[in-house]
């Protein structure tokens, strides 16, 4: 048991053979053995990718590094080709040709590039000198909004005093048309009340009637052969007949009325008439203005 423990205590310890006085080999405890360096530890960094990365799961450290790499690539490539883009539409908004210029800029669609969406606003406003293309527009407006900084931002400072006046033409121009436009509603909702009041009384006029004589023939019509001298058949059939001509001429009065009615509620509506119309586009417009002048006055005060 003594040997047992012995070997167990001197398993860990090592040992060198060396020669004594007497010339014999023997093992003695090696007290010189260096420390055995730490082995290197081999490092590869891996990309951060998005939880739902299912591809990122299953591949190598290898494989990662070429995916990004590739993308890298793309994106650089993408970068170039909007850098064309913006370059060639910049010319042909110098040239004034804004249409030719909005087909070019068609290509960069889904793009976070500020310059982009600049020119956009350039081409779709004729250098902000016509408001019109309200709804290609307000797209521009939100992704300049989304991705400029304050560099795309100075770039279109020039036009801010060309802005602020047609923002000033285009606020009179909406207050112009508010004011006709709702003398021209009162005018009509004028007439259109008169008439409904009209058909309305006519409505009630005949079917007022053709209620009474409905319950009149159906009244007779379970007592008709209650006199054997067949009067109530009579007055069934007159009955009825009164019936008759009175849903006809409710149906008349109702499909007036119903037109009527629907008058009222259509000269509420701005978009029901050309005067209408113009104004809700005329605000459009105001507020497109206002839109790219808050965005660049911002930097300014």
């Amino acid at each position: 048991m003594a040997e047992e423990r012995l070997i167990d205590d001197d398993k860990d310890r090592k040992y060198k053979i060396r020669k004594n006085e007497d010339g014999e080999e023997e093992l003695v405890l090696d007290t010189d053995t260096a420390r055995e360096e730490p082995e290197e530890e081999v490092s590869f960094e891996v990309p951060e990718f998005e939880e739902d990365d299912e591809e990122a799961a299953v591949m190598t450290p290898e494989q990662l590094a070429e995916r990004e790499r590739r993308r890298a690539e793309e994106e650089l490539k993408r970068a170039e080709e909007l850098e064309k883009i913006a370059e060639h539409a910049r010319s042909l908004i110098e040239e004034g040709k804004f249409e030719d210029a909005g087909f070019v800029l068609q290509k960069a669609e889904e793009c976070d590039k500020a310059e982009i969406f600049a020119l956009k606003l350039r081409a779709t406003t004729l250098d902000f000198t016509d408001f019109s293309k309200t709804g290609e527009g307000a797209e521009a407006v939100v992704g300049f909004k989304k991705y400029a900084d304050v560099n795309a931002k100075d770039k279109l400072l020039p036009f801010v005093s060309v802005l602020k006046e047609k923002e000033r033409e285009k606020k009179a121009e909406v207050e112009a048309l508010t004011s006709e436009n709702e003398e021209k509603k009162s005018e009509r909702r004028v007439a259109f009340t008169k008439k409904r009041n009209v058909s309305l009384g006519l409505f009630a006029a005949t079917v007022v009637p053709l209620i009474v004589f409905a319950a009149l023939a159906i009244y007779f019509s379970t007592v008709m052969y209650a006199e054997k001298d067949g009067s109530n058949i009579t007055l069934f059939i007159i009955f009825v007949s009164l019936a008759g001509a009175f849903f006809l001429a409710t149906v008349f009065t109702a499909k007036s009325l119903w037109k009527n009615v629907n008058n009222l509620k259509l000269n509420e509506r701005n978009s029901s008439t050309r005067l209408g119309r113009r104004l809700e586009e005329s605000k459009a417009e105001a507020k497109l203005i206002g839109d790219i002048l808050e965005i660049l006055v911002d930097d300014i005060s």
